[in-house]
């Protein structure tokens, strides 16, 4: 009966022995490489980090459409790569990669790539006329022209008391030639805006007239705001400004600090109707 409890701590021992000696709730040495790998599917990824803004299936959220065919005809593949890696800068669309102290490793950068293209994309059909451009500079337009089109084909509905004043100097302040571009092409069709092909009473409006209609807009951004496109950086980003980072905050939208979130929140006592810095998320 004595050797009763000298066999019992032997056993304890030897059990305590089979599962290790770590701390309970302490990781595994490969913790991070399994939740890399873990972490490796587009629909996932996007839920997790592009939906707050884009949507939940890239469409119908606040910030540029995703799930667009005709946006993803336009936009060169290395563009929207860019764009994701990259960031924004300026604006509230952060630098995901990692090289920019953003979150995402290349290859999950590329999953988010592949799978906007695989999922939403569609072979485009022969145009005509032909898609137009990306991007230009805004020396490509004509001021006089783009006023008269925008008189014609945008005002219906841009005008205060409808859907909004674009031609508005404060707004104009907030976004960038690019941003204006991309949405004249592309338009909203999830929010009910119809894209270029429609807009010159029925007939699409050419890569001239989209130019047009972006100097015109151009012209009216306030001379102390700082007016930048596509051809202005080397990046091809078409913005400038200090860069945001991924998952940076866990507010209402990524890439933007605390202490700015509250400064944004104080602007309202100023007078302004405007609050918050520049909200353009635009890809």
């Amino acid at each position: 009966m004595r050797l009763w409890p000298v066999i019992c701590a032997v056993l304890a021992f030897a059990i305590l022995g089979s599962v290790g000696c770590d701390a309970p709730g302490k990781p595994p040495p490969n913790a991070e490489e399994a939740e890399e790998a873990n972490a490796l599917d587009f629909k996932g990824l996007f839920a997790r980090n592009c939906s707050g803004c884009h949507g939940a299936e890239g469409k119908n959220g606040p910030g540029r459409i995703l799930n667009d065919a005709l946006y993803l005809a336009v936009i060169p593949k290395e563009e929207l790569r860019n764009t994701i890696a990259h960031g924004r800068p300026g604006t509230s669309m952060p630098a995901w990669s990692r090289a920019d102290a953003g979150a995402l490793t290349d290859k999950q950068i590329d999953i988010l790539v592949e799978g906007i293209e695989k999922n939403w994309s569609k072979p485009a059909p022969a145009a005509n006329p032909p898609l137009p451009l990306y991007s230009a500079p805004v020396e490509s337009g004509d001021v006089n022209r783009g006023k008269l089109l925008f008189a014609i084909s945008c005002v219906l509905c841009h005008r205060p008391g409808v859907i909004g004043p674009v031609s508005d100097p404060s707004y104009l302040s907030l976004v960038t030639n690019q941003n204006i571009r991309t949405s004249v092409i592309v338009g909203r069709p999830d929010l009910g805006m119809p894209s270029y092909r429609n807009l010159k009473l029925g007939r699409p409006l050419s890569n001239q007239d989209i130019s047009d209609v972006v100097t015109y807009l151009a012209s009216l951004r306030p001379v102390n705001a700082e007016a930048v496109d596509a051809f202005a950086q080397a990046s091809g980003t078409g913005q400038s400004g200090e860069k945001t980072k991924g998952n940076e905050d866990s507010g209402n939208r990524p890439g933007r600090g605390r202490d700015q979130q509250r400064e944004e929140g104080n602007k309202s006592n100023n007078g302004s109707s405007i609050q918050g810095g520049p909200i353009e998320k635009g890809k």
